[in-house]
């Protein structure tokens, strides 16, 4: 392999320093291998075997396998083993339905003393020996730990050890860290999500190189980059790659009213429709009607009638292929589609029976106001017929009992959205395809090759089924053969999505140490594709010169091993791509600007304090709104329905009635004029601009503090009540965050000198005061819409693993006259 050529570049970065890890002997590892494989009924398979062998090795591994081939039973030796040794295990997954499913997983497992939990909204036995998170609750836990560290040195990949004491001159890591043997990443493939992305990639920079990963990830056709980005980061990490799914899949297409096999079990065609399907996207009709058979295209071709959800569950149901999972662009086509199929026939008169019964006893612990919601009338009826409907609009109780009732069997079809497919776990003997297009924030595209194999990915139960089954349906917007083929191309790789935005440049900085920063930067997936990138193209040039061809092996971009350093040791400076580069350097501009970084001592300013304790992509904005006094004159339910315009990220179409007071009309103003002053800033310095507030937005939080129901504040706006819940979860967390943030800054004695804050005594006395009511404001705020629905909604968790749910404490009495007087 070629070097690449010197010239006036920076050098890559170096390695960390390594930890030196205990090597289990062979033998005792296949012993411990052993002894694991023999608490389950069944034979365990080579790859898994292969997997756990590593882990009882002491390497890190990623297992990169179908959904369903039982990936997790790899996590669970980790667990297994950490267990055996004393040690700790942290399991991350990056949604809270994921978290929440792990969590009764392990209680029922291992025993409720020993799984905690910690999502945004909930934290429960922080210090057991298993705790599951959410990947961003890990990535938070890391960064606050860094920013404890004031005297890291600069070398390896940016790797702080977060050590927060010295004893004996020795830096002593945090005692609950430093037992954590076992990091476990769940869905690794998402450090291809532009939102997510880089809280994966953060996490695995900043780990403590004592740890141990464990990655779980679908299969993608970069694994092998992958693991050398870690082995490079972290530690050396083993790659088992598994393509196979556990059930063989048959891909079928429903047209002309029946069922016809395209590809078999083994990957082979057995039939082909060409020019079938896009029939009226060929003629230029984009509108989504139904057309008779008398309707043709330009060359003559009839249309066909695009099938119906009754006649495709009928055909299923006659062929043995249900219970199936059907997906469906969109809420109001999923629910249309439920509510089309009630006349099929797919339960006993007994079955209906018990599951009414259970349905019954289910809605009970909803308020009486919430057992006449449209929803949940309407499943009800649905549920007994077998039939159910998925989306994230619905209450989660309703979809906890969708979820229990499938897959115990009980229900026959489930309609559901595209993500479902990335939350619990749902096999089903067939996925239908009511659609081959997606909606991805800007138009409408066909699903990539991954999202097609995440989808049929639930088709086929292990133990159950000799086969799954993915149904695509004939539609006259989309040809068959074409999308087909789009559809079942090789997968797409995992690009990196790595950015560095002011909490994460915050909770890092070191005074006149950005050298700092552009490790981390240069230690990203990022920085280390497009070095691979780069040197194969090098080596491509090369090779064409001297007439050899380049194999495509992943490049070994390892920098030769350094020897340990010392603080006083002066780094080589690092080499970054000019996107990176340039991110760094306007993200410290504009927090330079605002006043969050000192001229005079490059210290973090009292500003930059609180900033760094909020993690939120509008975090710039709250905060100038908390400091410049907009908010002083506010209720705290007032301040509720302020923070809470933050929470709506969505740019759809919508509609809300205008309850808002004089004084909130003022704070709406001032947000606006926040958000716009901020955006001119970014895009000055050539930054994607921090989110606004979305002008139809508003009345949620407000309404619900004063008392309203789900269904009072469906009057109000046009929001199902699955998403008035997220949002009002979604701003008791942002709240106490805040209130968290502030509480910190007012206990920070160090930041009200003269000195360092650069006020006077009196400046300092009236802010400090003003904080001391915000703090008091937010707390009272989050109490408030802490109650009812929402209450029962964060006690789920608690509910499902069988726990006595958390106390909800009551609002205070200062409230309820806001209430009243609002």
């Amino acid at each position: 392999m070629s070097s690449i050529p010197e010239r006036e570049e920076r050098a890559a970065p170096a390695p960390k320093r390594r930890v030196k890890r205990k090597q289990v002997p062979g033998d005792i590892a296949q012993e411990l291998v052993a002894a694991f494989s023999q608490s389950y009924p069944f034979p365990l398979d080579e790859f898994q075997l292969a997997a756990i062998q590593q882990l009882a090795e002491g390497q890190s591994v990623l297992v990169a396998a179908p959904t369903g081939t039982g990936k997790t039973i790899v996590a669970e030796f980790a667990i297994w083993l950490a267990l055996r040794e004393g040690r700790r295990v942290f399991y991350t997954a990056p949604l809270k339905a994921l978290s929440n499913q792990k969590f009764r997983d392990f209680r029922a497992r291992y025993g409720d003393e020993q799984v905690g939990l910690m999502t945004g909204d909930i934290v429960e036995n922080a210090s057991a020996p298993i705790v599951v998170m959410t990947t961003e609750i890990y990535r938070n836990v890391l960064l606050e730990l860094e920013r404890n560290d004031e005297s890291v040195a600069l070398t390896g990949l940016a790797h702080s050890v977060a050590e927060t004491t010295q004893r004996g001159g020795k830096k002593q890591l945090d005692p609950q860290l430093a037992r954590v043997g076992w990091i476990i990443f769940d869905e690794l493939h998402f450090m291809a999500d532009p939102q997510r992305g880089p809280v994966w990639e953060e996490c695995i920079i900043h780990s403590p190189p004592h740890v141990r990963f464990v990655g779980l990830s679908a299969t993608v056709s970069n694994a092998n980059e992958m693991i050398a980005w870690m082995s490079q980061i972290h530690a050396p990490t083993q790659l088992i790659f598994h393509p196979e799914r556990a059930i063989p899949l048959e891909d079928y297409y429903f047209f002309d009213n029946q069922l016809h096999l395209v590809r078999d079990a083994n990957g082979q065609r057995v039939a082909h429709f060409p020019h079938v399907g896009g029939e009226a996207k060929r003629r230029g009709h984009y509108e989504r009607r139904r057309w008779g058979r008398d309707d043709k295209d330009d060359d003559g071709i009839p249309f066909h009638e695009p099938p119906l959800p009754p006649d495709v569950l009928t055909h299923l149901r006659d062929a043995g292929m249900l219970p199936c999972l059907y997906f469906l662009p969109g809420r109001k086509a999923v629910e249309e589609a439920a509510r089309s199929a009630a006349a099929v026939r797919l339960t006993t008169s007994e079955e209906q029976r018990a599951i009414a019964e259970e349905v019954y006893f289910a809605i009970q612990s909803l308020s009486e106001e919430d057992r006449a919601l449209q929803q949940v009338v309407e499943l009800s009826e649905l549920l007994p017929r077998g039939l159910a409907y998925h989306h994230a609009g619905l209450l989660p109780s309703l979809k906890v009992l969708v979820e229990t009732l499938f897959a115990r069997g009980a229900l026959r079809a489930v309609f559901a959205t595209d993500t479902l497919a990335l939350g619990v776990n749902m096999p089903a003997r067939a996925v239908v395809l009511g659609s081959l297009s997606k909606f991805d924030g800007v138009g409408m595209r066909l699903l990539t090759p991954n999202e097609y194999n995440q989808l049929t990915g639930r088709a086929g139960r292990r133990g159950k089924d000799a086969h799954g089954a993915a149904v695509i349906l004939y539609s006259p917007w989309e040809a068959f053969e074409d999308c087909f083929k789009a559809l079942t191309k090789p997968l797409n790789p995992v690009e990196s999505a790595f950015v560095m935005r002011y909490n994460s440049v915050l909770n890092l900085w070191r005074p006149f140490a950005f050298e700092r920063l552009r490790r981390i930067g240069a230690a990203s997936f990022l920085e280390f594709q497009r070095r691979a990138r780069r040197q194969k193209r090098l080596e491509g040039k090369s090779a064409k010169k001297t007439g050899k061809k380049n194999k495509g092996a992943v490049p070994d971009l390892a920098a030769p091993a350094a020897s340990p350093a010392t603080e006083a040791d002066q780094p080589a400076s690092v080499e970054l791509s000019g996107g990176v580069e340039h991110e760094l350097l306007a993200t410290t501009t504009v927090l330079r600007i605002f006043g969050y970084i000192g001229e005079a001592d490059d210290a973090l300013t009292l500003r930059g304090r609180l900033l760094r304790a909020i993690f939120h992509p509008a975090g710039l904005i709250l905060t100038e709104l908390m400091l410049s006094g907009a908010l002083d004159s506010l209720t705290s339910i007032e301040l509720g329905e302020v923070v809470s315009w933050f929470t709506y990220d969505s740019d759809k179409p919508l509609w809300a009635k205008d309850v808002l007071s004089d004084r909130l009309r003022l704070a709406r103003r001032a947000a606006r004029g926040m958000a716009e002053r901020v955006r001119k800033t970014e895009i000055k310095q050539q930054l994607p601009p921090s989110p606004g507030i979305n002008d139809q937005f508003m009345g949620v939080a407000l309404g619900w503090a004063q008392g309203f129901s789900l269904a009072a504040l469906r009057q109000r706006i046009s929001l199902a009540e699955g998403d008035l819940l997220m949002i009002l979860n979604q701003t008791i967390d942002l709240l106490r965050q805040l209130e968290s943030a502030t509480r910190q800054i007012l206990d920070d004695e160090t930041l009200w000198t003269a000195e360092a804050s650069g006020l006077t005594w009196l400046d300092r006395r009236d802010l400090r005061q003003r904080l001391d009511k915000l703090r008091a404001g937010l707390g009272l705020a989050s109490r408030a819409l802490l109650r009812s629905t929402v209450a029962q909604s964060r006690s789920l968790p608690f509910k499902l693993a069988g726990l006595p749910a958390p106390p909800v404490e009551e609002a205070a009495p200062e409230v309820a006259e806001e209430a009243a007087e609002g």
